[in-house]
């Protein structure tokens, strides 16, 4: 249950250096609709990008035509430019939550 409620799917590389968890909840308070990147880390020697458009085929696969989105805070990161990863993954950024986190989609 770490990835919480709500259909999900939890990708790993094989060598579980890398993961990326999926959650499609259907009723959520902050009124964001879509298939939800809940969690994404990589310490693999892949490409973030690369993955991100990986999980994307996945999703979109078992979810058709469905918004993907995400959430990232830009203090948590070391990165000048949060989120970096899934804007080259050709995802887009779409506003900021009321808590400050930057939301991204696809």
């Amino acid at each position: 249950l770490f990835a919480g409620p709500g259909d999900r799917i939890i990708l790993r590389t094989d060598a579980g250096d890398a993961m990326y968890v999926w959650r499609a909840e259907r009723y959520r308070f902050d009124a964001q609709e879509g298939i939800n990147c809940a969690i994404f880390r990589n310490e693999s020697p892949h490409r973030s990008s690369e993955l991100i458009r990986q999980a994307d085929a996945v999703a979109d696969h078992v979810w058709p035509g469905e918004r993907h989105y995400t959430f990232v805070d830009p203090q948590a990161v070391r990165s000048s430019n949060p989120g970096f990863c899934f804007i080259a993954a050709g995802w887009r950024k779409c506003g900021f939550t009321k808590g400050g986190l930057l939301i991204l989609e696809r």
